[in-house]
């Protein structure tokens, strides 16, 4: 999950959302914090985490 400061606030981008909305967050310039592998974070964009674990 990568993690950006946006005009809004801080946000978590999946890494699938990262890839898919690559120019609107180069558009909004959105600058890249850190990035972080927990399963409870959710994204921003689309909700979900970066991966789903399977049992």
């Amino acid at each position: 999950m990568h993690l950006f400061e946006t005009e809004e606030g801080d946000k978590w981008v999946c890494i699938t959302c990262g890839v898919e909305q690559e120019e609107m967050i180069t558009a909004k310039k959105w600058e890249w914090i850190f990035d972080r592998n927990d399963q409870t974070i959710r994204c921003s964009l689309c909700g979900h985490p970066d991966y789903d674990i399977d049992d």
